[in-house]
C-alpha cells in the first residue's frame, strides 16, 4: 500500500462528517436566534399594554383616549412632531408644562400639572405608548377609570365645606374690620393699623379684580368655545374694566377721606 494512502483516508473521513458538523451548529444557534427575536416581541407586547393602562389612568381624560386632545385646550399627542422626543416628553410628564405652544399650526395656551406620582417604568411605558403612535396591544388592557388626578381636585363634599369657612371667614371679617377701612376722617389721623387694613383691602381687591376674574372668565365652557381672537378680547376687557373700577374706587375714597 503506497505511503500516502492513510492520509488520504484520514482526510476523506474528515470531510464526510463535516456536513453533520454544520447541521448540529445550526440545530445549536437558531434557538437562540428564534428566542432572541421574540424577547423584544414580548416585550415590546407588555410594554404596550401597561403603557396604555398608565395612559388610560392619567392621561386620556385631556388629551383623548386617541391621543386627539381637544382643539383650543388640550394639544393632540397622536401625530404630534414633539412626541417624537423621549426626553421632551418625559420632561414635560415629570415636571409639567405652562405657556404657549404651537402644535400642527395650532397655539394652545394652559397648564399640565407635573406627574410626579408615576414610577419610572410607568414614565418609559406610557412614552412607548405615545411614540407608537397608540398601536393596540396584544391582550386585554385593563378598564381604569378615569377621574380627577390625584392631588388636582378635592371632593365635593371638601370644597363646599372649604367654601363655607372661607364665606364665614370673609364676613367675620367685615364685620370686625368693616367700620374701620371704612372709616372717614383726615389722612393723617389714621392709625398704622388702619392704614395697612385698607392698603390691604386694595391690594387684594386690585389682584382679585384683575387677575382671578379674568382666569375665571376664560375657564367658562362658553367663553373657551369662541375663536381665540375673542377669547383675547374679553381678557383684555375684563382686566381693562378692572383697573378703572379700581383708580375710581381709590379716587372716591380719597374724596370721602376714607384713604
Amino acid at each position: 500500500m503506497p505511503a500516502g494512502t492513510d492520509d488520504d483516508d484520514r482526510g476523506r473521513t474528515w470531510w464526510r462528517w463535516l456536513p453533520l458538523m454544520a447541521i448540529a451548529l445550526a440545530a445549536a444557534v437558531l434557538p437562540m436566534s428564534v428566542s432572541r427575536a421574540a424577547t423584544p416581541a414580548e416585550t415590546d407586547d407588555d410594554t404596550l399594554r401597561a403603557g396604555a393602562e398608565t395612559y388610560s389612568a392619567v392621561c386620556s381624560s385631556c388629551h383623548q383616549p386617541s391621543g386627539v386632545g381637544l382643539s383650543g385646550r388640550f394639544p393632540p399627542l397622536l401625530d404630534n412632531p414633539n412626541v417624537d422626543d423621549a426626553e421632551y416628553v418625559e420632561d414635560v410628564i415629570r415636571n409639567g408644562l405652562s405657556g404657549e405652544i404651537v402644535v400642527n399650526g395650532e397655539t394652545y395656551d394652559g397648564v399640565m400639572p407635573a406627574q410626579s406620582t408615576l414610577t419610572d417604568d410607568e414614565v418609559s411605558d406610557v412614552i412607548v405608548y405615545i411614540q407608537s403612535g397608540f398601536a393596540t396591544p396584544a391582550g386585554p388592557v385593563a378598564e381604569v377609570a378615569t377621574g380627577p388626578v390625584a392631588g388636582t381636585e378635592l371632593p365635593l363634599l371638601a370644597n363646599f365645606g372649604m367654601t363655607t369657612a372661607f364665606l364665614i371667614a370673609i364676613a367675620a371679617g367685615a364685620l370686625v374690620l368693616g367700620p374701620r377701612i371704612v372709616a372717614v376722617g383726615p389722612h393723617h389721623q389714621f392709625s398704622w393699623v388702619d392704614a395697612w387694613l385698607k392698603t390691604g383691602v386694595i391690594v387684594v381687591g386690585s389682584i382679585l379684580a384683575t387677575t382671578i376674574v379674568p382666569a375665571r372668565a376664560l375657564e367658562l365652557e362658553t367663553v373657551q368655545d369662541l375663536p381665540r381672537t375673542a377669547q383675547d378680547l374679553i381678557a383684555v376687557g375684563l382686566w381693562s374694566a378692572a383697573i378703572c373700577a379700581t383708580l375710581w374706587a381709590l379716587w372716591y375714597a380719597h374724596r370721602e377721606k376714607r384713604i
